[in-house]
């Protein structure tokens, strides 16, 4: 409901493009740190009961844009917000990966994301609807709201099923950075195609959001936009292990060079009626990008090792969710924001042919 219109937000206390960036970036940097951590954590503790634990946290990072009173104070609330994501999807995808069989890990995080991606049809759609008449800060009330019902929908319905973590000899040694970094060394061309793919999925959600407000797409159209964003990746979550079949290293190449179309289009025809098209190839294009990747993470770790193997992606996401914003924004303040956009299209040319330097 809120995510998109958080740029927008900011732009009321006359924030640039530069500074769009480093609201996105803050959040991300926080995210970084703490997706490790947290990844730790749900080898060793309940799945449900942090996922619970998550939400609470998200009731509180949502709840304290309410002071935003300047864009730094949205700066300093958005690195706070980035610790409650770092909790939500790393224990959500966890229980999703321990949940399913390795042959049907593709297939039922595509699920999973099916039911995500429903919240983010709608969500921007009310985002859109609210704002003009009840403002942004009633918006993020009413988000706070809506997910502290969830949390006491998961407190009252779903850890009362929870069963202690069993410890095992399988659960392996202590975590430390250095047997991470010996698990990981031979997944670097994924983390580099996942850290590229994060850059320019955060620079579509904080940098395009002003960019189509500043020429001329009002608040509803661009909730309409996002709210088709999030209708094409349901689409593509919902069949998501058809395309498998065409070889991952495949799809990911042929995905990448749709990102960076689109992007172009973007950049070099600034009109609602281009945009359409252009966020619903990137819509498609994200959805196959992250069940495949997180899949293909996944099946170098065990199932003891779940949480530190989903930590790490999501913790390389959001380097790259950090890096993105800044490195747009810069441009956009050197130059302008439709160099930016053309830089970033780039990216997905980079991205393609990272997709091509391991086959899985």
């Amino acid at each position: 409901m809120y995510l998109y219109f958080v740029p927008l937000f900011a732009q009321k206390f006359g924030a640039t493009f530069l500074q769009l960036g480093f609201i996105g970036t803050a959040s991300a940097l926080t995210y970084v740190v703490a997706t490790i951590i947290v990844g730790h954590f749900a080898d060793r503790v309940s799945h449900i009961w942090l996922y619970a634990f998550a939400l609470f946290v998200n009731v509180v990072g949502t709840a304290v844009l309410l002071l935003s009173r300047s864009v730094s104070d949205i700066v300093l609330l958005r690195a706070f917000g980035g610790v409650g994501l770092s909790f939500l999807w790393p224990a959500a995808e966890v229980l999703v990966v321990d949940l399913a069989s390795e042959g049907n890990r593709v297939k039922e995080m595509g699920t999973y994301s099916v039911v995500w991606g429903i919240g983010f049809l709608i969500g921007p759609t009310v985002g859109g609807t609210v704002i003009p008449t009840f403002g942004f800060t009633n918006l993020f009330l009413i988000s706070s709201i809506l997910i502290l019902i969830g949390f006491v929908q998961a407190l009252v319905g779903v850890t009362p099923h929870a069963k202690p973590r069993e410890r095992t000899q399988a659960t392996g040694p202590a975590f430390t950075f250095s047997g991470l970094i010996s698990s990981t060394r031979k997944l670097w061309s994924w983390y580099l195609l996942i850290a590229i793919y994060a850059m320019i999925f955060a620079v579509v959600t904080t940098i395009f959001p002003g960019y189509a407000y500043s020429v001329g797409v009002t608040v509803e159209l661009i909730g309409v936009l996002f709210t088709i964003f999030g209708l094409s990746r349901i689409a593509i979550f919902a069949t998501i292990q058809h395309y498998v079949r065409l070889g991952e290293a495949r799809v990911l190449t042929v995905v990448s060079l749709a990102i960076c179309a689109a992007i172009a289009i973007i950049a070099l025809i600034p009109q609602f009626f281009v945009f359409l098209p252009a966020i619903i190839i990137l819509g498609m294009s994200f959805a196959v990008i992250f069940p495949i990747s997180i899949t293909l993470i996944s099946r170098s770790f065990t199932s003891e090792r779940m949480g530190i193997a989903i930590g790490s992606y999501e913790s390389v996401y959001g380097l790259g969710a950090a890096i993105g914003p800044v490195f747009a924004g810069t441009i956009a303040a050197i130059s302008t924001v439709r160099e930016s956009f053309l830089a970033v299209a780039l990216l997905g040319l980079l991205m393609a042919g990272t997709a091509q330097l391991r086959k899985p």
